[in-house]
């Protein structure tokens, strides 16, 4: 690729910043809104779009992502000035009683918007950038619960089968795997659990993982999962 062009798509892979990347509504702490910050760090403005949609997560992993009204987000679409910051809000308008935490994505898309007439008509909107972070509205008191299912050996590695019984998300942070048959014991940590460590299985949900570097478990036996909460 031409260096020249790869320079001058940089100020657009690089327009601006939207953190933090997962967010919380803590409804036991009387929270109804949370706070994303917007900025623009090149020296041209950004024309940045605000979306937010109800998360769900099959077995594998895979998103689905649909309209919501239990979210409204403040402003939805802001123009930011050179090396400028922005607030945006979003508020909760849902059921405060819930039981089980709720699990949406905010989605910041930058825009291309062309002030030449000539240039609108035949270009319109290009989207550029996007950020997609994870927002949770959680009920008080709201706990995981993660548990082995099962497991099973395949041409590809071990499948493992987790199970999130509780009524809020866990990422899985520096998880250990331990078999467990009378007096023998296999743990696997690191780098054996590679596709598994920093997962994350939303409340009430199962999700399952191809371990390719573990070959042999004890079979038969039981499986326990240990995280660094």
């Amino acid at each position: 690729m031409n260096t020249l062009f790869i320079l001058a798509v940089i100020p657009f892979l690089f327009g601006f910043t939207f953190n933090p990347m997962s967010q919380s509504i803590e409804l036991g702490d009387k929270q109804k809104s949370a706070q994303f910050l917007l900025e623009n760090e090149t020296s041209e403005k950004q024309a940045i779009e605000l979306t937010v949609k109800i998360r769900t997560m099959d077995e594998n992993g895979k998103e689905a992502l649909v309209d919501t009204k239990e979210i409204s987000i403040f402003p939805p679409a802001v123009i930011i000035p050179p090396k400028e910051k922005r607030t945006i809000r979003v508020n909760y308008n849902g059921e405060k009683d819930i039981k089980t935490e709720k699990a949406f994505r905010v989605i910041a898309e930058q825009l291309s918007v062309k002030v030449d007439e000539q240039q609108k008509r035949r270009s319109g909107i290009q989207m550029l950038m996007r950020y997609v972070a994870a927002l949770y509205v959680t009920p008080e008191d709201a706990k995981s619960d993660i548990s082995v299912l099962s497991y099973e050996s395949t041409k590809d590695g071990l499948k493992v089968n987790l199970q999130n019984s509780g009524n809020k998300h866990q990422i899985l942070a520096d998880p250990v795997v331990t078999f467990v048959e009378k007096d023998k014991k296999k743990s696997f940590k690191g780098q054996d659990l590679n596709g598994f460590a920093g997962e994350n299985i939303l409340a009430n949900s199962k999700r399952s993982f191809i371990l390719k570097n573990i070959k042999d478990p004890l079979k038969g036996t039981e499986a326990t999962l240990k995280l660094n909460e």
